[in-house]
């Protein structure tokens, strides 16, 4: 790894990561080994979705009611095979996010509720972000970063069981090509990210064959810091 590149210590102060995706899945897929490492040592890990990924089937007959429950199932199954610690879902539909005021403020919600202390999502601002959803949740989970650490804001919030001012202290931004400067070798828990994909079994009914376009963007990034699998982040600035 070249000095400029920062490798897992550029989580040590972590204690309590708040992961906000799109869809079931997406934190397996984008951070789902180093989010593995981090809870062996420890790190409490919560899981947003903020869609039901009740669009994403070719099956004949399903509907997206009968899909939002199976993948509810699914990021259940997921969430135990990591030891996640809790997982939310914020029941907009697949294909129809968008930044609103209400979303931003459903999230700080869970900021507030979980205490988290860091932030993964997906990079908004990376221009092969093609998939709205993405955007979408990216750029509301850093749009609620600020106004969920002010009193005023949505205080009734604050009364919600274990809700304080938001604790969030630092961001990485995931699902990124804007030189990222943390890489993250993933390559001994692989079969354990692997096994975690596995678990949506709707989206990859044939196991390990459906994700072989993720081994291969693991291994592109791993060639980066001269590791065989990788995951790469990004650092946002807080203030």
């Amino acid at each position: 790894m070249t000095d400029k590149l920062a490798g897992l210590e550029a989580f040590d102060e972590v204690e309590r990561i708040i992961v906000v995706g799109a869809h079931p899945d997406d934190l397996e897929c984008s951070s789902g080994g180093t989010l593995t490492m981090l809870i062996d040592r420890g790190v409490e890990v919560y899981s947003v979705n903020c869609t039901l990924g009740d669009l994403g089937t070719r099956e004949p007959g399903m509907t997206r009611s009968r899909l939002a429950t199976i993948r509810q199932e699914e990021t259940e199954a997921a969430a135990r095979e990591m030891g996640i610690k809790g997982t939310f879902n914020l029941g907009y539909h697949d294909g129809e996010l968008v930044n609103t005021l209400e979303l931003r403020a459903e999230i700080a919600r869970l900021y507030r509720i979980t205490q988290a202390d860091t932030l993964f999502t997906f990079d908004p601002y990376w221009t092969g972000q093609m998939h709205p959803d993405h955007r979408a949740a990216g750029q509301a989970a850093l749009d609620a970063y600020m106004p969920a650490k002010m009193p005023l804001y949505r205080p009734e919030q604050l009364q919600l069981p274990g809700a304080d001012l938001s604790r969030i202290e630092r961001i990485f931004l995931f699902s990124t090509d804007r030189d990222p400067e943390i890489y993250i070798d993933v390559t001994g828990v692989y079969d354990r990210k692997l096994a975690a994909c596995m678990a949506h079994r709707c989206q990859f009914p044939k196991g390990e064959e459906n994700l072989q376009w993720m081994r291969e963007r693991n291994a592109k990034v791993g060639e980066i810091a001269g590791f065989k699998y990788a995951e790469a982040f990004k650092r946002a600035l807080v203030w």
